[in-house]
Formats: C-alpha cells, structure tokens, sequence
C-alpha cells in the first residue's frame, strides 16, 4: 500500500508540473499577444497625432501665406489708385513692377472691360460675361480656384475694387498657378503616399498636392469618405464635424483601403478646410516591422523559456532511469532545433549563446551562413572569426565585462558595423547581450538584430541631401555667373547707345559704336542660346533632326565660321581629311556642327597669339553594317588645362580658373552642352591636356551611309574627265585625292614641284593624251601655284580647266589668280563632292561659280514685293530698313496672322514674291495663318514663299514651321547674310520642284 500510495504521489506531482508548465506557457503566449495588441494601438495613436501636427503647421503656412499677400494687395490697389483710368500706358508701366514675379498681376477697368497684367505688353479687351464675372467681385475677397482667362490653366487668387483717380471702378487681381499654391501643403512624407487638400465646407475639392492625380481621384472629398463599406456612419460624423469647422481625425474604408484623414480649418478663408490624407498601410508599415520584430522577440523568449522549463523538467525526472531520461532530452532539444530553424530561416537576426567562463561558443542560429557569411562550425570553433566589428554608438562590450554581469543583467543595445566574409557587404545591426542561468550556470545570449536595410535607407537619404546642396550650390553657381556674363554685355550695349545719342553728328563714331553694340548683341545672344540649349538638354526635351549630311559642307562651314576667328589672332589654322570613301551621310548636321564649333572656338580662345590649330577628320570602319564612324581629332598648343579641371570639363558651370582664363568671358556651359549633345547622337568624346603643352579633344560619331545618286564612271565619262594633273608640294595630299578617286576611272597623275607641272604637260600633249583638269597648289616652294598657272596660260593656249587649291582664304589673291587664267578656287581638304561640283560647273556652263554666287547674292531681293508679318513695331521696322537696303521694291505690313490672310487673300495673284511670318502672334498665330494661306485656294497659295522669323530657334520649332507648310526657319535677331542666303535656298528649291 505505501508503494502505491508513492507512486500516487509521484504521478500527481507529475500531472501538477506539467499543468503549471501549461499555464506558465499560456500566460506568456497571452501576455505577449496583449502587448502586440497595446503596442499596435499605441503606435497608431501616435501617428495619427503625428500627421494632425504635420496638418497643423501646413495650415499655419498657408494661413500665413494667405494673410502676407492679402495685405501686401491691399496696398497694391491704392498704388493704381493714383492713376487715372484713360492711362492704359501709365497702368501697364506700373505693372512692370510685377514683371520679374511668378505670379499673375491684372488690372481691369470695369467701365471699359480693358483687362491688362504683368506677363503681356498687349492690352485684353474684356466683354460679355466675362466682364460681368468680373463686375460682380465686391470688396476684397478671395477667389474660390478658376479656370484662367488666357493662361489655359486653373488659377488661384485674390482681388480688391478700387477707384481710378478719375472715379471710375476697377479691380485689381493676383492669381497663382494652383500647382504653385499647392507646394504650400504638399505632403513630403510617407515615401509621396500622403496627400493634401484645401476643400469647401460642402466637400469640393479646390487644390490638391502636387503629383496627386491617379485613377482613383475624387472631385469632391465626401466622395472618396463615404462609401459602401461606410457601415458604422464614421463618414457621416466626419462630415457634420467638417461643416462645424472643428479640428480633428478620422479613419474611413474606400476602395483605396483604409484611410487616415485630419482636419484644420482655415482661419483666413472662411469655409476653407486643409485636410491630410494617408493609408493606414503606409503609416503603419514601420509600426509592422517593430510589431514584427516584436513576435519574432517573444517567440525567441518563449522557446527558451520552453527550453529552460524542459531543463528544470528534466532535472526533476532524473531519478528516471537513464534511457528514457536520454530519450526526453533528445527530444526537447528536437523541438528547440525545429524553433530556432524556423527564427533563422524568416529573420536576418543572430542568435549567440557564450559560456563566458570558457569563453566558448555554445550555440549560434543556423542562418549566420546567410547574414555574416560565416559557417556555424567555424563560429562553433572560434568567435574571433566574426572579426573585429566597428561600433558605430554605445559602449563596446570585451570578455572581461561578460564575466562581470549577473544573471539578469543586460547591455544597452550598440550599433555595430560588420562586413559580410564572403560578399564584402557592409551591414549594420543593434547588438543587445543578456545574461541568464541555465541548470545553474551562467549563459551569455547576444542578439543581433539586422539594422542593414534601415541603415542603407538613411545613407541614401543623407545622399539625396547632398546631392540637393551640391545642386543648389550649382544653381547658385550658375545664376551668380549667368547673371555676370549677361550685364557685360548689356552695360556695353546701354554705355554705347548712350554715346551713340550724343555722337550722332559723328559719322566714324556712329560705325564704331555700331559695330561694338553688334559685337556685344552677339555674345550676349550666344549667352542666352547656351542657358536655353542646357536647360532643354537638362529637361531631356533635346531632339535630333536627321537629315543628310554632306560632310564637304561640314568642313566648308567650320572654315568659313572659324578661320576668320583664327586669323584675328594671327593663328595657324589647319584642317586635314583622309580615307573618306562616304561623304554623304545621315545625321543631325546642326548638332555636329554646334558640337566642333563649341570645341574650335573654344581652341580659338584658349590658344595664344600665333598658335597653331587642327582639325582632322577621317573615316574608320563602322561597327554596324551600313553605318561608317567618323573621327574628328581637334588639336592645339594653347595654354591647356590642369589635371583637376579635367575631371569636371564636362559637368555644367565649370570653368578653368586661373590668370590667363579669368578674362575670358563664358557661362561654363559650352563643354556641358557638348557632352550632352554627342551622347544624345550616340558618340564618344575624350579630352587630353597638360598645362602649358595644349589640348586634344577626339570625338567619334556613328553615322548611317547614304546611297550614292549616279555611279562614279557614269559621272566622269559624261563631263568628258579622263586624265587630271595633281600638283601639290605635300605628297600625302596627292595620294589621298589619288586614294579617293580610285574607282572613278579616271587616270591621275601628280607631281609635288610647279616647275614640273609644265613639263608633264607637254609630255602628255606629246603623246596625245592631254589633261582634261588640273588641281593646282596655290602655295608651293620655289615655284607657287601663282607663276605655275601663269605659264600654262601662255605655253598653252588651249584652256584646261584649272582649279586652285588651297587651305587659307583665297580672298586676298582671288582677282590676281582670276586674271592669270585660275577658273576657280578648291578649298582643302580634299572631298570627292566638293570636286564633283567644281567639274560641274566648269564642264557644264564654263562659267566662275564665284561671279555668278556674288551677282545672286546682290540681287537676291532687288525688286521684290514682300509681306512682313509681325505684332512687334520695331522688329518690323528693322526688318523692312533691311529688306529696302537689300532693294526691296515694296515692303508690305502685317500686324498678325489674320491680317496676314486677309492681305494676301486680297492680293493678286503673284504679287507677293515671299512672305516673312512671325510665329508667336495675337488673334491667329504665324502656324495658324500659314495653313490658312495654303488652303485659301488662292492662285498663289501653293507657291508663295514663306518664311518662319522666331526668337524659338529650337529643332522642335523649325519642325513645327515646316510642319504647318513653311518653306525655311530663320531664328531672330535678323543675321543678313543668312537672310539671304536662306531666300536664295528657298528661291532655288521652288525653280527645281517647279514652284510648289
């Protein structure tokens, strides 16, 4: 009986264990799911109260911002007071204040409806109900947003009615853009998913964030509150709340989820309300991730509470016998491996157990692998194979302060940088060491919690800061420079004209004046055409017009623009072209010339008197089948550029600094824009130099072939070219025009000596095969070009053609080469199209294209009846002044579009000879009146000439003129020279298609 009544004993003991062990685990899962329950609560609650804060100090902004510009416009109605109402020119003066300032000023006579404001010269007439919505405005008010009469676009304002000095009523306005109000109250948290409004007490929404627009957007704030998941009447409570001009929050479920909404009235504008609202996903996703870790904490804490209870379970079952004592304790170990696998492979935290007596290693979860690319077994092993970690806060824990802690005892959580062993990532983590008993002896526990992502989150925010200010900086930058650079020239202008009035009896002052302020309008235009050029690049608007490009043309333009530049500082300047077996190819021939230009005058600037400049050009293979790479390598021996500023060359407002630049004038643009445009063309472009040695810039551009129009041997056999006579001292040059024309099939001989000339030409008459052309070098030692063509002339009386060529301007020697027998002038390098048009014109008409190119050129506009079309009084004045000192016959006026129409509509037919139309106009714009012209059904519609003159000199804008049925594009200010030489392209392109 009593063994029995032992073993009763022992089983009870056994059944209230496990019964307490129960309990003791049920209050702990409890306990921790209340806390996540109170914490969750919490966290919301505070959030909420956070954004109402934001909420608040948006509405204090804004009420601020109302209340400053109210009584600022208070005075702006008494300062227009003072004027009378007839002064429509003293009004527009007075607007000029406002000229330089964002916002919309307006003026309107309510008597007369005349409606004027500071970002137009022009003076609106107002009628009908749009004079009435006006005169119905009393007092001083603000304007609920509206549609803007002629800004397109929604507006927000306010107003005051004032007298004019002669009695009569107006009103004075200021009106915003709604996108520019709404960076008021913009909402800048929550990764952009917050959203701002101001809405009427009736729930009409009137401006909204910024960006805020998406399919789900509400017209109307009690739309998007009440829905049908609206059960418990939350949207209603918040309405009457709203319409009570209370202040508070509110959570509601639409179809975008669930939603946080807070409230503020605002005080300046009655029934105004600005409201915040923000998914609860977004405001909760940081509490979920601290909830997260929350569980995965508890669950650890509960698996070793488990652990330690099966311990103390074991130890009380020890008078078990040893089998089944040994099978219990696998299995509770089974099932902390099955806990502590499933914590590593869903969290990024590490678990450490230390026995710090023996400084050993006890256990360590298994996803250590994954987090610090070490092994279990080698941390098992050793724990110095983690590494030294770099403690970025708190105190830095050593063995000797493990052996010091108490059961019980912890450490505050330090942040700690480690680098991963296998990837070399950094990663961050808060390190929190505990210390407990375990079976009566005393454990180290060290919990790493992954801080990586949170960390790697700030260091990009903390980039992005940077970045802002280095922008910033770089605005700075730049307006302090641009704004330099633009009153140079400006003060030149101003100082000059001012002279100009008080010399004007002087006739040589009067040229010299003039020639100065053309000088200073040129450079100040470059200026502006660099600001614009970056800024469209920058807002990725820059656009290519591919077009064929012939690249003889190139090469002639770059001679033409440069060489005078050059030889204004007594510079060598020298092109040299080689191994061009495609001259014709496709490309935006614009961007490639504004790209060399930028670099060559650059070359030009920076190079000192006397110096010595190149340009080679040459064709290499292209990587592409039917697409060539052609090289432009630039070259001088100028003052060069230091190793530091080689780094930035190519970013936006940097500038060498030193002596020998600081007086020379630029906006640190030219080198940006250059490098923008030859990426948007798909090329490449290196920069070497060294300080006082020179510079070398070598740019390569893809570019698509041509088909060629005829065959070579088709082309040489019809203009009667068998043989040609090469003289040139540089034999690399003979070769390269021999090289060229390889498969023309004509037969070609040089020599590099004048003297020689002669002599192989009788050779060849000798055996009757003479010369059908020769290229002659101009300038050649001994015995020049000069004196060469001048005994062919006398030795041979029957002309061969002879075709000077040379690399310096023939301008100097054209009449005295003219009269010793020269046909005409080849300019190098060599290029198969450039020669082509020379045979051209000497087999085919045997007249001096120079002759023929002058008299065009003079006569282009002599006698022509034209239609200027222009709103601007002095550009049409200065445009007529041109036309008649070009020989205009009669100069007609148009003050736009419309009247345009009407006057040719009105017009016989071909009494206009061409038309110079404006773009940007009042009542019918210069694209709306050529399509009106063209479809007018007038005999002369289809065929009249008309040409865009437009300050918007962009590749968009010559598209769009040519788009609406323009014939050519010519950019303001008026260049003469490309006036004319634009008329005479347009003027030769209607006599080759016919006039249409």
């Amino acid at each position: 009986m009593n063994v029995e009544g032992t073993e009763r004993e022992k089983n009870k003991r056994y059944y209230v264990v496990n019964f307490l062990i129960c309990v003791c685990i049920a209050l702990i899962l409890g306990a921790g799911v209340a806390y996540i329950v109170i914490l969750r609560s919490n966290l919301m609650e505070q959030t909420i109260g956070n954004v109402l804060n934001v909420t608040r100090q948006q509405q204090q902004s804004f009420d601020t911002f109302i209340s400053a510009d109210r009584e600022r416009l208070h005075s702006y109605a008494t300062y227009f007071s003072h004027t009378d109402s007839k002064d429509t020119a003293g009004v527009r003066e007075k607007l000029k204040v406002f000229s330089e300032i964002d916002a919309y000023y307006s003026v309107i006579n309510l008597e007369t409806g005349e409606y004027c404001n500071n970002k137009s010269e022009q003076v609106f007439l107002m009628q009908g109900d749009e004079l009435e919505v006006y005169r119905s405005l009393t007092g001083a008010d603000i304007r609920d947003p509206y549609p803007g009469l002629y800004s397109g676009s929604t507006a927000f304002g306010y107003y005051e009615r004032f007298e004019f000095a002669d009695g009569v009523q107006g009103l004075f306005q200021k009106a915003y853009e709604s996108e520019e109000v709404s960076e008021e109250f913009s909402l800048s948290f929550y990764n952009g998913q917050g959203r701002g409004y101001i809405v009427s007490r009736e729930g009409e929404i009137l401006m909204r964030s910024n960006g805020e627009k998406d399919k789900y957007s509400y017209n109307n704030l009690f739309d998007m509150v009440v829905s049908a998941d609206d059960t418990e009447g939350g949207g209603e409570e918040f309405i009457e709340m709203l319409r009570n001009r209370k202040t508070g929050t509110a959570v509601f479920e639409n179809i975008q989820g669930e939603q946080i909404c807070t409230y503020v009235p605002v005080e300046n504008v009655e029934g105004w309300y600005l409201i915040s609202v923000v998914p609860v996903s977004a405001v909760m996703e940081e509490a979920d991730e601290i909830i997260k870790n929350s569980q995965f904490t508890i669950i650890f804490l509960g698996v070793v509470m488990m652990f330690f209870t099966g311990c103390l379970f074991l130890n009380w079952r020890s008078h078990k016998e040893i089998s089944k004592k040994d099978q219990e304790i696998e299995y509770n170990k089974q099932q902390f491996d099955i806990f502590s696998t499933y914590l590593s492979n869903n969290t990024d935290d590490v678990y450490i157990m230390l026995n710090s007596r023996e400084r050993r290693v006890e256990y360590v979860s298994s996803n250590v692998v994954r987090v610090l690319g070490v092994s279990v077994e080698d941390v098992l092993k050793d724990i110095r194979i983690f590494g030294r970690a770099k403690y970025c806060s708190g105190k830095h824990v050593e063995f000797t302060d493990l052996e010091a802690m108490e059961p019980g005892d912890s450490f505050e959580p330090v942040m700690s940088e480690r680098i991963h062993a296998k990837t070399g990532q950094h990663r961050w983590f808060w390190e929190t060491v505990y210390s407990v008993l375990i079976q009566g002896e005393k454990k180290i526990v060290v919990y790493l919690s992954d801080r990586t992502r949170e960390r790697e989150t700030q260091n990009t925010l903390t980039q992005a800061l940077d970045l802002a200010r280095v922008a910033n900086k770089a605005k700075s930058t730049f307006l302090s420079s641009v704004s330099h650079d633009i009153r140079t020239p400006m003060n030149a202008i101003m100082g000059l004209v001012t002279l100009l009035s008080q010399e004007a009896d002087n006739p040589e002052r009067v040229l010299e004046y003039t020639q100065r302020i053309n000088a200073a309008s040129q450079h100040l235009l470059g200026l502006i055409n660099d600001v614009l050029d970056m800024n469209k690049i920058e807002g990725g608007n820059a656009t290519l017009n591919i077009s064929e490009v012939n690249m003889a043309e190139v090469i002639e333009e770059l001679n033409v623009i440069i060489r005078p530049q050059s030889k204004a500082k007594d510079q060598n300047f020298r092109i040299f072209a080689s191994s061009f077996t495609h001259e014709r190819l496709l490309g935006d021939k614009l961007r490639i010339n504004q790209v060399l230009i930028n670099i060559l005058s650059n070359a030009v600037k920076y190079t000192q008197e006397g110096g010595c400049i190149e340009l080679n050009v040459c064709e290499l293979p292209g990587v592409t089948e039917g697409y060539s790479r052609v090289e432009f390598v630039i070259r001088d021996n100028g003052q060069g550029m230091s190793p530091d500023y080689l780094e930035v060359i190519f970013q936006p407002f940097t500038r060498e600094e030193g002596s020998a630049t600081r007086e020379i004038q630029g906006t640190g643009l030219g080198m940006a824009i250059t490098k923008s445009l030859v990426d948007l063309m798909g090329g490449s472009i290196e920069v070497e130099s060294e300080l006082g040695v020179g510079t070398t810039f070598t740019l390569d551009l893809d570019l698509r072939n041509c088909e060629d129009d005829e065959d070579d041997l088709a082309f040489w056999e019809r203009h009667g070219v068998r043989r040609m006579l090469v003289a040139d001292d540089d034999e690399y040059v003979c070769q390269n025009i021999v090289k060229a024309m390889k498969h023309t099939g004509v037969d070609i001989r040089y020599t590099t000596s004048g003297k020689k000339v002669v002599e192989m030409m009788r050779t060849a008459r000798e055996r009757g095969e003479p010369y059908d052309v020769m290229i002659l070098d101009w300038k050649m030692p001994g015995f020049d070009g000069m004196e060469t063509a001048r005994l062919i002339r006398k030795n041979y009386p029957v002309k061969i053609p002879i075709l000077f060529f040379t690399s310096f301007d023939w301008s100097e020697i054209e009449e005295e080469a003219l009269e010793v027998g020269v046909n005409n002038f080849l300019t190098k390098p060599f290029f198969m199209h450039s020669f082509k048009e020379a045979v051209e014109r000497l087999m085919d008409s045997g007249k001096d294209k120079l002759e023929r190119t002058d008299s065009q050129a003079e006569s282009v506009f002599a006698g022509k009846h034209i239609l200027v079309v222009d709103d601007i009084e002095v550009n049409r004045l200065i445009l007529v002044k041109i036309l008649e000192s070009l020989g205009a016959a009669v100069c007609d006026i148009a003050k736009d579009g419309q009247e345009a129409v009407d006057m040719f509509n009105s017009s016989s037919a071909g009494e206009y000879d061409v038309i110079f139309m404006d773009v940007q106009m009042p009542v019918l714009d210069g694209y709306g009146a050529t399509r009106a012209i063209r479809v007018s059904g007038h005999p002369s519609a289809k065929s009249v000439p008309i040409i865009a003159m437009t300050a918007n000199a962009f590749m968009d804008d010559i598209r769009d003129a040519l788009e609406s049925g323009m014939d050519a594009h010519v950019s303001k200010p008026v260049v003469v020279d490309q006036l004319k030489s634009t008329f005479q392209e347009v003027l030769e392109r209607k006599r080759q298609y016919g006039g249409s």
